[in-house]
């Protein structure tokens, strides 16, 4: 695909964002593409460099910074029916690691660069009753246990002592919580009790292959300390081992609880009140990245191999 002016919007306010302009440049040269627009600034710049973006008119863009950065520029780039590259700068970097299988920036650039064309990028819209409150393209989590967020941003950075107070914290404020019911499209809502609805948009990990609908598992309230147990599973980015009802794949849902419910959305907490509503968005734009099944694959060869 022949590109010839690409965007480049890099926050240096992202954890670990720095300036790239004279590295990225030379890879576009160096391959062959145009030389880029660079627009970099803080987060306090990000509407000044958005506008720009916007009037600068490429044909692909391109964030550095984190999750938020790259969801800025996604936007952009749909309403200008442009590919979009996300670079990772920042702390978690889903939406990188989704897309590419790393987080190094160069890697992600080469990949998105060296794929053939564009393809869809689909996203999950949140409802709840007060309308739609929030919007994923990598994958959400909605229950208890997503209060240990904090806790986990803790434990990254190295801060034990301090995550270990979040987590007891968080427990001891949801230990009385209610529990949450799912209904999977405009089926009646399931008798299990629920304690953490996690879910996954298509093409965002080596399970989530199939572009019309969710991932999505269920984990049951099955004892007092249940909550605790996914906590900590969650905490240590281990939910696999944790207990689940069931496995359910499904292009929209709902959940519905006595109490407001707690949620993450690519790794940012969300309250929502009422009945909530997810449904997949297929028309959230346009990426540059290989399907999932040839880059997390690679990504987990390379890391067997070393």
């Amino acid at each position: 695909m022949e590109l010839k002016k690409p965007v480049v919007l890099t926050n240096l306010s992202s954890s670990s964002s720095e300036d790239i302009s004279g590295q990225i440049t030379a890879l576009f040269e160096r391959y062959g593409y145009g030389r880029p627009t660079l627009l970099q600034g803080q987060s306090s710049d990000m509407k000044t460099m958005m506008d720009a973006m916007r009037d600068a008119r490429g044909d692909l863009l391109v964030s550095y910074g984190g999750d938020g950065t790259g969801a800025a520029v996604a936007s952009i780039a749909r309403e200008q029916n442009v590919p979009f590259i996300p670079l990772p700068g920042g702390t978690m970097n889903m939406l990188m690691v989704g897309l590419y299988g790393t987080d190094d920036w160069r890697d992600c650039l080469l990949r998105g660069l060296a794929s053939a064309k564009p393809r869809p990028m689909t996203a999950g819209k949140v409802f709840d009753a007060r309308g739609l409150q929030g919007q994923f393209m990598v994958g959400c989590m909605f229950g208890k246990p997503t209060q240990m967020s904090e806790a986990r941003e803790e434990l990254r950075d190295g801060q034990v002592g301090n995550a270990v107070t979040e987590a007891l914290g968080a427990m001891r404020a949801t230990k009385a919580a209610a529990p949450i019911h799912f209904a999977a499209a405009d089926d009646a809502f399931g008798e299990h009790a629920l304690d953490l609805i996690n879910v996954t948009c298509p093409f965002m990990d080596g399970e989530a292959l199939d572009p019309d609908v969710f991932d999505i598992t269920l984990f049951e309230t099955v004892t007092g300390g249940s909550t605790l147990s996914l906590g900590l599973s969650a905490l240590l980015g281990n939910l696999k081992n944790s207990q689940e009802v069931e496995k359910i794949r499904t292009r929209s849902f709902r959940l519905r609880s006595t109490d407001p419910i707690e949620g993450l959305l690519d790794g940012e907490p969300h309250t929502f009140e009422g009945e909530v509503r997810v449904e997949l968005d297929k028309s959230s734009g346009l990426v540059m990245a290989p399907y999932p099944a040839i880059s997390f694959r690679t990504a987990r060869a390379q890391e067997i191999r070393t």
